[in-house]
């Protein structure tokens, strides 16, 4: 099988003790290149990156300027230049992991295929241990097929704590069998995602004033902006383990220990919302009142057609890729 057409990565920022304890240990790359990018972590912790990259044949890049964004682009730099055969790249915080036997297999092979290539991204069916997807690991280790996290709908549901797309908010994810065939979301669930390297060469413009906040869904609504679909696979699934920071001395909740000034880890967290605004005309957050004001300089995006969709009866559009 091909395997240089899929390369996974993560960015880095001052918690490489996590990288070779959890990442190395939880991620099953099956053959596929695993690189990282730093962040602009300390000295020290830079130095303890590049000795794990080392030992453990790792390419080790250095962000040519600040945030995710920029780690990504970085990196797409660097295949540019070094592997012109790779397609997709994979980003996975270092809490999620995949938990499908042959995960990148399946998904080098649609690649191969070219079924992959109108999409802007690739998202999966997120579970862990019980917080935001009660019941669902249970259902999935007894070779049942759940319906965890699949995502944000970000404009297509107008209240603040229902746009996360799992069953404890939204029960008619299970009255509706669309939701388990590949379909297009807003957001993807962003601890780990797949990006299409030629499109976001044509869409993307990256930017720094997205530190770790924000930076995943701004990429998902610039490639909606450019009418490219973000395609969830739910029969892919990942775990999400975020309790396993606290063994790290890591926060758990990144937006709340950005919010409070942790920028060691996760860097700022108001000027994202800032530059949000700036860049999209709406406030993330709550983006109903404002987004109704704007809508028309949208028309003929799948942003608009997003606003005007009522995901309560299923998916904006649902995709028939084979077996997978």
């Amino acid at each position: 099988m091909n395997k240089d057409n899929i390369i996974i990565y993560v960015s880095s920022r001052n918690n490489y003790d996590m990288l070779s304890g959890e990442v190395f240990k939880n991620i099953d790359t099956e053959g596929f290149e695993f690189i990282n990018v730093d962040d602009k972590s300390s000295m020290e912790e830079i130095e303890k990156g590049k000795q794990m990259c080392e030992e453990n044949d790792i390419v080790f890049l250095e962000n040519k300027s600040r945030g995710c964004q920029m780690a990504t682009q970085t990196l797409i730099d660097f295949i540019k230049e070094n592997r012109p055969n790779c397609k997709w790249i994979f980003c996975f915080q270092h809490d999620c992991y995949p938990i499908t036997k042959n995960f990148f297999s399946r998904i080098s092979k649609l690649i191969n295929d070219g079924k992959l290539d109108e999409f802007g991204t690739l998202g999966f069916n997120r579970i862990d241990m019980g917080k935001n997807t009660p019941g669902a690991y249970d259902k999935w280790v007894n070779g049942e097929k759940p319906i965890g996290h699949l995502g944000l709908a970000h404009l297509s549901i107008l209240n603040e704590s229902g746009r996360w797309l799992q069953p404890n908010r939204n029960a008619w994810l299970l009255q509706n069998d669309d939701w388990k065939k590949p379909f297009s979301v807003e957001i993807n669930a962003w601890t780990s995602f797949g990006i299409n390297v030629n499109n976001w060469n044509e869409c993307i413009k990256p930017t720094d004033e997205y530190h770790f906040h924000l930076w995943a869904p701004d990429v998902f609504i610039q490639f909606l902006y450019h009418n490219y679909h973000n395609l969830v696979l739910p029969n892919l699934y990942l775990m999400n383990r975020q309790e396993i920071k606290a063994n790290y001395s890591i926060d758990v909740n990144s937006a709340h220990s950005s919010r409070k000034g942790n920028e060691y880890h996760f860097g700022h967290y108001e000027p994202s919302h800032k530059a949000w605004k700036e860049r999209w005309g709406w406030t993330y957050t709550k983006p109903w009142g404002e987004f109704e004001s704007i809508k028309e300089s949208y028309e003929d995006t799948l942003i608009y057609d997003f606003w005007h969709h009522d995901i309560s009866k299923g998916p904006l559009k649902t995709f028939d890729l084979g077996e997978y």
